[in-house]
C-alpha cells in the first residue's frame, strides 16, 4: 500500500468533507480517493470518517490521527523536494514524454529546454514511456518534469493547464478513405486501431474510444507506441493509427484530417512537487502550443 498517498487522500477529505471537493483539490477523480481512504482504514483497522450523503465527517479516531497525517503528508513533500533538488544538482535534468508526440515534436522540446537551462553543460536526459510510467517516475525523484497525456490520475504532482495537440488519422494509402474528399468515422470500420496500450494511462485511452464510439466506430484494438509502430502497422492494409502533425507521412501511409476534436491529444506538463522549473514549464508549454488543435 502507499501510505503517503493514502494519508493524503485522508487529509484532504478531512479538509474538504466531501469526496468530491478533495479528489478535485488533489488533481484526481473520485473514485481512487474513495477507494484509497478504504484502504487506509483496512489498514489501520480504524475507521476514520463516517460517509454521508452530502459528504464526509471524521470520526473520533479520524480526528486523532489527523495531525500526525499532516506532519506525515508535509514531511514527505519536503523530503521529495530537497532530494530533487540534490538529484538535480548532480544529474542535470531529466525530462520524459509519452512515445504519441512525433520525432519532431520531441526534438523540439528538448532544444527548448537546452536554451532554457540555466546551466548550459548540464546533463540533459530524454526518456519516453507511457503516462503511468512517467508519473511513477516523477513521484520517485527519477525525473524533473514530463508531458504526459490528460486525464491522469496526478495526485502530489504539480501540472499545469491542459493542451490540445492536433493529430491526424493515419489510414492506408490504398484504402477506400484515403481518396475520399468526405471521410467518416464508419469508414474505418474495416481497420483495427494501433493505439497506445490502455494500461498506459487508462482515462486517456477511454476517452478517445467513447469519442469513436459517438461516431459510430468501435474499433478493435492493437498495440502500437510509437508513430514508426503505428505506420508499420496501418502500411499493411489492416490497421489505421494517430499520428501527431509533425509526424512523418511513411510510404504506404495517409494521413487524414477528420475527427478533429476526438482524436486530438491532450496533454500537461508535469513537475515533481518542490520544483521551481518555471522557465522550462514555459519552453515547453510554448512549443507544445505551436500544435495545438
Amino acid at each position: 500500500m502507499d501510505l503517503i498517498r493514502h494519508l493524503r487522500y485522508f487529509v484532504a477529505v478531512a479538509e474538504h468533507r466531501h469526496f468530491g471537493r478533495a479528489a478535485a483539490s488533489l488533481g484526481v477523480t473520485q473514485p481512487p480517493v474513495s477507494q484509497g481512504l478504504r484502504r487506509l482504514e483496512r489498514h489501520l483497522g480504524l475507521q476514520l470518517v463516517d460517509r454521508t450523503s452530502v459528504g464526509a465527517t471524521l470520526t473520533e479516531a479520524g480526528a486523532a490521527l489527523l495531525p500526525r497525517a499532516r506532519l506525515i503528508v508535509d514531511d514527505s513533500t519536503r523530503l521529495l523536494a530537497d532530494a530533487a533538488q540534490l538529484f538535480g544538482a548532480a544529474a542535470g535534468l531529466r525530462w520524459g514524454a509519452i512515445p504519441e508526440l512525433d520525432d519532431e515534436i520531441l526534438s523540439r522540446c528538448t532544444v527548448a529546454l537546452r536554451a532554457a537551462m540555466t546551466q548550459s553543460d548540464a546533463p540533459l536526459t530524454t526518456v519516453t514511456k507511457g503516462t503511468t510510467a512517467l508519473l511513477d517516475d516523477l513521484r520517485r525523484g527519477i525525473l524533473d518534469i514530463a508531458v504526459v497525456a490528460h486525464p491522469s490520475v496526478l495526485a502530489d504532482l504539480e501540472a499545469g493547464p491542459i493542451i490540445a495537440v492536433n493529430r491526424n488519422v493515419v489510414v492506408p494509402a490504398a484504402h477506400r478513405i484515403a481518396n475520399t474528399k468526405s471521410p467518416r468515422a464508419q469508414m474505418l470500420s474495416d481497420l483495427t486501431l494501433a493505439t497506445t496500450p490502455r494500461e498506459d494511462n487508462p482515462p486517456a485511452h477511454d476517452l478517445l474510444m467513447d469519442g469513436l464510439r459517438r461516431h459510430g466506430l468501435d474499433a478493435s484494438l492493437q498495440s502500437a507506441s510509437t508513430h514508426r509502430d503505428v505506420s508499420a502497422m496501418v502500411a499493411t492494409g489492416t490497421c489505421f493509427g494517430l499520428a501527431t502533425p509533425t509526424a512523418t507521412v511513411h510510404t504506404g501511409t495517409s494521413h487524414l484530417r477528420m475527427l478533429v476534436e476526438e482524436v486530438a491529444l491532450r496533454v500537461r506538463i508535469v513537475t515533481a512537487p518542490g520544483r521551481d522549473l518555471g522557465d522550462l514549464v514555459h519552453a515547453l508549454d510554448r512549443e507544445l502550443l505551436r500544435n495545438r488543435a
